[in-house]
Protein backbone atom coordinates (compact mmCIF):
# COMPACT_ATOMS: atom_id res chain seq x y z
CA UNK A 1 0.00 0.00 0.00
CA UNK A 2 2.93 1.99 -0.10
CA UNK A 3 3.42 2.64 -3.43
CA UNK A 4 -0.56 3.54 -3.43
CA UNK A 5 -0.34 5.67 -1.37
CA UNK A 6 2.69 7.93 -2.82
CA UNK A 7 0.90 7.31 -5.61
CA UNK A 8 -2.14 9.59 -4.19
CA UNK A 9 -0.18 12.10 -2.50
CA UNK A 10 0.97 13.06 -6.25
CA UNK A 11 -2.59 12.84 -7.12
CA UNK A 12 -3.45 15.52 -4.62
CA UNK A 13 -0.42 17.58 -5.42
CA UNK A 14 -0.82 17.88 -8.65
CA UNK A 15 -4.81 18.98 -7.98
CA UNK A 16 -3.88 21.65 -5.69
CA UNK A 17 -1.17 22.43 -8.59
CA UNK A 18 -4.42 23.80 -10.73
CA UNK A 19 -5.84 26.00 -8.16
CA UNK A 20 -4.82 29.28 -9.22
CA UNK A 21 -5.62 28.45 -12.62
CA UNK A 22 -9.21 26.74 -11.42
CA UNK A 23 -11.61 30.05 -11.96
CA UNK A 24 -12.70 29.11 -8.53
CA UNK A 25 -10.52 28.03 -5.34
CA UNK A 26 -11.28 25.81 -2.56
CA UNK A 27 -12.38 28.67 -0.12
CA UNK A 28 -14.98 29.63 -2.43
CA UNK A 29 -18.41 28.53 -2.64
CA UNK A 30 -19.57 24.92 -3.89
CA UNK A 31 -21.29 24.37 -6.24
CA UNK A 32 -24.80 22.80 -5.56
CA UNK A 33 -23.66 19.48 -6.92
CA UNK A 34 -20.11 18.47 -5.61
CA UNK A 35 -20.41 15.66 -8.59
CA UNK A 36 -21.82 18.00 -11.20
CA UNK A 37 -20.61 17.15 -14.93
CA UNK A 38 -20.54 20.00 -16.87
CA UNK A 39 -20.57 19.69 -20.95
CA UNK A 40 -16.53 20.31 -21.24
CA UNK A 41 -15.53 17.66 -18.35
CA UNK A 42 -15.97 13.92 -18.13
CA UNK A 43 -16.07 11.78 -14.95
CA UNK A 44 -15.29 8.33 -15.47
CA UNK A 45 -17.99 5.43 -15.15
CA UNK A 46 -17.48 2.65 -12.86
CA UNK A 47 -15.76 -0.10 -13.88
CA UNK A 48 -15.35 -1.73 -10.69
CA UNK A 49 -17.02 -0.95 -7.39
CA UNK A 50 -15.77 -1.18 -3.92
CA UNK A 51 -17.38 -3.29 -1.01
CA UNK A 52 -19.56 -0.34 0.93
CA UNK A 53 -20.09 3.34 0.21
CA UNK A 54 -19.96 3.62 -3.38
CA UNK A 55 -20.75 7.15 -4.60
CA UNK A 56 -21.80 7.60 -8.04
CA UNK A 57 -19.62 10.46 -9.78
CA UNK A 58 -21.84 10.57 -12.88
CA UNK A 59 -24.92 12.39 -11.22
CA UNK A 60 -25.20 15.85 -12.95
CA UNK A 61 -26.83 18.83 -11.05
CA UNK A 62 -30.53 18.13 -11.79
CA UNK A 63 -32.45 15.16 -12.69
CA UNK A 64 -31.39 10.91 -13.67
CA UNK A 65 -28.15 10.32 -14.26
CA UNK A 66 -27.15 6.15 -15.74
CA UNK A 67 -24.18 4.71 -16.20
CA UNK A 68 -23.10 1.42 -17.10
CA UNK A 69 -19.44 -0.64 -17.62
CA UNK A 70 -18.72 -4.00 -19.69
CA UNK A 71 -15.48 -5.86 -19.57
CA UNK A 72 -15.17 -9.47 -20.82
CA UNK A 73 -12.09 -12.24 -21.63
CA UNK A 74 -12.90 -15.26 -23.69
CA UNK A 75 -9.39 -18.10 -24.11
CA UNK A 76 -9.55 -21.53 -25.57
CA UNK A 77 -6.31 -23.41 -25.97
CA UNK A 78 -4.54 -25.24 -23.14
CA UNK A 79 -6.25 -23.27 -20.79
CA UNK A 80 -10.52 -22.15 -21.04
CA UNK A 81 -11.23 -19.29 -19.25
CA UNK A 82 -14.59 -17.04 -19.93
CA UNK A 83 -14.75 -14.11 -17.85
CA UNK A 84 -17.40 -11.16 -17.27
CA UNK A 85 -18.23 -8.40 -15.65
CA UNK A 86 -20.24 -5.47 -15.74
CA UNK A 87 -21.55 -2.39 -13.39
CA UNK A 88 -24.43 -0.10 -13.05
CA UNK A 89 -25.20 2.93 -11.60
CA UNK A 90 -28.02 5.57 -10.90
CA UNK A 91 -28.55 8.83 -9.77
CA UNK A 92 -31.61 10.78 -9.14
CA UNK A 93 -30.96 14.30 -7.46
CA UNK A 94 -34.08 16.39 -5.85
CA UNK A 95 -33.04 19.59 -3.82
CA UNK A 96 -30.06 18.85 -1.58
CA UNK A 97 -31.42 15.15 -1.88
CA UNK A 98 -29.23 12.76 -3.67
CA UNK A 99 -30.33 8.98 -4.37
CA UNK A 100 -27.64 6.82 -6.06
CA UNK A 101 -27.80 3.13 -6.81
CA UNK A 102 -25.45 0.40 -8.02
CA UNK A 103 -25.36 -2.58 -8.97
CA UNK A 104 -22.10 -5.30 -9.83
CA UNK A 105 -21.66 -8.65 -11.32
CA UNK A 106 -18.64 -10.82 -12.31
CA UNK A 107 -18.48 -13.98 -13.42
CA UNK A 108 -16.05 -16.36 -14.46
CA UNK A 109 -15.07 -19.84 -15.57
CA UNK A 110 -11.94 -21.77 -15.71
CA UNK A 111 -11.69 -25.38 -17.65
CA UNK A 112 -15.50 -25.46 -16.96
CA UNK A 113 -15.25 -25.28 -13.20
CA UNK A 114 -16.73 -21.98 -11.61
CA UNK A 115 -13.92 -19.85 -10.17
CA UNK A 116 -15.38 -16.16 -9.65
CA UNK A 117 -18.78 -14.97 -9.21
CA UNK A 118 -19.71 -11.88 -7.12
CA UNK A 119 -22.99 -9.70 -6.94
CA UNK A 120 -22.92 -6.19 -5.11
CA UNK A 121 -25.93 -4.28 -4.66
CA UNK A 122 -25.21 -0.60 -3.05
CA UNK A 123 -27.36 2.92 -2.06
CA UNK A 124 -25.75 5.61 -0.13
CA UNK A 125 -28.66 8.38 -0.31
CA UNK A 126 -27.28 11.72 0.93
CA UNK A 127 -28.35 15.24 2.06
CA UNK A 128 -26.30 18.13 0.72
CA UNK A 129 -25.68 21.42 2.67
CA UNK A 130 -22.99 23.41 0.98
CA UNK A 131 -19.52 21.32 1.41
CA UNK A 132 -21.26 18.71 3.68
CA UNK A 133 -23.32 15.30 3.12
CA UNK A 134 -24.99 13.29 5.87
CA UNK A 135 -25.11 9.85 4.28
CA UNK A 136 -27.65 6.58 4.74
CA UNK A 137 -25.96 3.46 3.64
CA UNK A 138 -27.44 0.14 2.76
CA UNK A 139 -25.33 -3.01 1.02
CA UNK A 140 -26.18 -6.15 -0.11
CA UNK A 141 -22.93 -8.58 -1.21
CA UNK A 142 -22.36 -11.77 -2.27
CA UNK A 143 -18.46 -13.71 -3.28
CA UNK A 144 -17.73 -17.20 -4.20
CA UNK A 145 -13.97 -15.60 -4.02
CA UNK A 146 -14.37 -14.87 -0.53
CA UNK A 147 -16.57 -17.87 0.39
CA UNK A 148 -19.33 -15.24 1.41
CA UNK A 149 -23.14 -17.08 0.66
CA UNK A 150 -24.38 -12.98 1.71
CA UNK A 151 -23.45 -10.10 3.54
CA UNK A 152 -26.11 -7.40 4.87
CA UNK A 153 -24.39 -3.91 5.58
CA UNK A 154 -26.23 -1.13 6.96
CA UNK A 155 -24.99 2.22 8.49
CA UNK A 156 -24.49 5.99 8.08
CA UNK A 157 -22.24 8.79 8.26
CA UNK A 158 -21.07 12.47 7.03
CA UNK A 159 -18.25 13.39 4.86
CA UNK A 160 -16.91 16.84 3.63
CA UNK A 161 -15.60 18.24 0.72
CA UNK A 162 -12.09 19.35 1.30
CA UNK A 163 -11.23 20.80 -2.58
CA UNK A 164 -13.76 21.51 -5.42
CA UNK A 165 -13.48 23.76 -8.82
CA UNK A 166 -14.71 24.80 -11.30
CA UNK A 167 -12.66 22.11 -13.54
CA UNK A 168 -14.86 19.39 -11.47
CA UNK A 169 -11.65 18.53 -9.58
CA UNK A 170 -12.44 17.29 -6.00
CA UNK A 171 -10.90 15.83 -2.72
CA UNK A 172 -13.48 14.91 -0.21
CA UNK A 173 -13.43 12.51 3.38
CA UNK A 174 -16.28 10.82 4.81
CA UNK A 175 -16.24 8.59 7.74
CA UNK A 176 -19.26 5.74 8.56
CA UNK A 177 -20.45 3.62 11.30
CA UNK A 178 -21.67 0.34 9.55
CA UNK A 179 -23.62 -2.87 10.93
CA UNK A 180 -21.86 -5.94 9.34
CA UNK A 181 -23.42 -9.17 9.48
CA UNK A 182 -21.63 -11.59 7.16
CA UNK A 183 -22.60 -15.47 6.38
CA UNK A 184 -19.64 -17.70 5.27
CA UNK A 185 -19.79 -20.70 2.99
CA UNK A 186 -17.70 -22.88 5.56
CA UNK A 187 -17.77 -26.17 7.30
CA UNK A 188 -18.91 -25.83 10.23
CA UNK A 189 -21.21 -22.99 8.87
CA UNK A 190 -19.67 -19.06 10.03
CA UNK A 191 -21.72 -16.20 10.74
CA UNK A 192 -20.31 -12.57 11.66
CA UNK A 193 -21.95 -9.80 13.54
CA UNK A 194 -19.51 -6.74 13.13
CA UNK A 195 -19.31 -3.19 13.99
CA UNK A 196 -17.25 -1.08 12.05
CA UNK A 197 -16.09 2.33 11.37
CA UNK A 198 -14.77 3.37 7.83
CA UNK A 199 -12.89 6.30 6.49
CA UNK A 200 -13.37 7.18 3.12
CA UNK A 201 -10.37 9.20 0.77
CA UNK A 202 -12.67 10.26 -2.54
CA UNK A 203 -10.22 12.26 -5.49
CA UNK A 204 -10.97 13.01 -9.14
CA UNK A 205 -8.88 14.82 -11.52
CA UNK A 206 -9.83 15.49 -15.06
CA UNK A 207 -8.15 17.14 -18.02
CA UNK A 208 -9.29 17.19 -21.17
CA UNK A 209 -10.84 13.59 -22.73
CA UNK A 210 -8.85 12.01 -19.63
CA UNK A 211 -10.46 11.81 -16.04
CA UNK A 212 -8.93 9.95 -13.07
CA UNK A 213 -10.82 8.80 -10.04
CA UNK A 214 -9.74 6.59 -6.69
CA UNK A 215 -12.13 5.63 -3.73
CA UNK A 216 -9.73 4.66 -1.01
CA UNK A 217 -11.79 2.89 2.38
CA UNK A 218 -9.85 1.62 5.53
CA UNK A 219 -12.76 -0.14 7.73
CA UNK A 220 -11.85 -1.50 11.27
CA UNK A 221 -13.82 -3.53 13.79
CA UNK A 222 -14.84 -1.11 16.60
CA UNK A 223 -13.74 -4.39 19.09
CA UNK A 224 -10.79 -5.35 17.11
CA UNK A 225 -9.30 -2.66 14.86
CA UNK A 226 -5.98 -4.22 14.91
CA UNK A 227 -6.75 -7.98 14.06
CA UNK A 228 -10.17 -7.48 11.86
CA UNK A 229 -9.95 -4.58 9.35
CA UNK A 230 -10.79 -4.46 5.76
CA UNK A 231 -8.99 -2.30 3.02
CA UNK A 232 -10.87 -1.44 0.02
CA UNK A 233 -9.84 0.89 -3.15
CA UNK A 234 -11.26 1.40 -6.66
CA UNK A 235 -9.15 3.16 -9.64
CA UNK A 236 -10.64 4.40 -12.85
CA UNK A 237 -9.19 5.99 -15.82
CA UNK A 238 -11.13 6.89 -18.12
CA UNK A 239 -10.63 8.18 -21.63
CA UNK A 240 -13.35 9.57 -23.48
CA UNK A 241 -14.51 8.24 -26.88
CA UNK A 242 -17.48 10.10 -27.47
CA UNK A 243 -19.75 12.41 -26.10
CA UNK A 244 -21.63 9.29 -23.80
CA UNK A 245 -18.92 6.50 -24.72
CA UNK A 246 -15.55 6.37 -22.59
CA UNK A 247 -12.77 3.52 -22.63
CA UNK A 248 -12.21 2.27 -19.04
CA UNK A 249 -8.98 1.43 -17.33
CA UNK A 250 -9.74 0.53 -13.85
CA UNK A 251 -8.26 -1.47 -11.14
CA UNK A 252 -10.04 -2.57 -7.96
CA UNK A 253 -8.57 -3.86 -4.52
CA UNK A 254 -9.67 -5.68 -1.41
CA UNK A 255 -8.21 -6.95 1.67
CA UNK A 256 -9.94 -8.93 4.25
CA UNK A 257 -8.32 -9.49 7.87
CA UNK A 258 -10.43 -12.29 8.55
CA UNK A 259 -11.22 -14.70 5.86
CA UNK A 260 -12.26 -18.64 5.95
CA UNK A 261 -9.77 -21.38 5.31
CA UNK A 262 -8.28 -21.78 1.40
CA UNK A 263 -9.12 -17.84 0.46
CA UNK A 264 -6.78 -15.41 0.33
CA UNK A 265 -6.93 -12.14 2.37
CA UNK A 266 -5.99 -9.95 -0.84
CA UNK A 267 -7.86 -9.68 -4.05
CA UNK A 268 -7.23 -7.67 -7.09
CA UNK A 269 -8.70 -7.01 -10.39
CA UNK A 270 -7.21 -4.79 -13.58
CA UNK A 271 -9.87 -4.25 -16.20
CA UNK A 272 -10.10 -3.04 -19.59
CA UNK A 273 -13.53 -2.14 -21.51
CA UNK A 274 -16.06 0.84 -22.42
CA UNK A 275 -18.44 2.71 -20.08
CA UNK A 276 -21.82 4.49 -21.75
CA UNK A 277 -23.65 7.39 -19.40
CA UNK A 278 -26.78 8.98 -20.32
CA UNK A 279 -28.52 11.44 -18.32
CA UNK A 280 -28.30 15.47 -18.42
Amino acid sequence: MTGHAAGLLLLVLLLASQAARAQTDSTATAPADSSAVSAGTFAPPPAGLPSAEFETYNVDGTGVRYTAALTGLYTTGTVERVYFSTSHTGGLVVGHWQFPAALSYSYGRQDGALRERELLLLTTPDYRVGRWKLYALGEFETSNLRAIAQRVVTGGGAGYQLYADTLHNELAVSTFLLNERTDYNSEPALLRHVVRSSTRLKLRLNRGVASFSELLFYQPSLRDPGGDYRLNSATVLAIKLYQHLALNLAYTYSYESVVVQNRSPANGTLSVGFAYSTGK
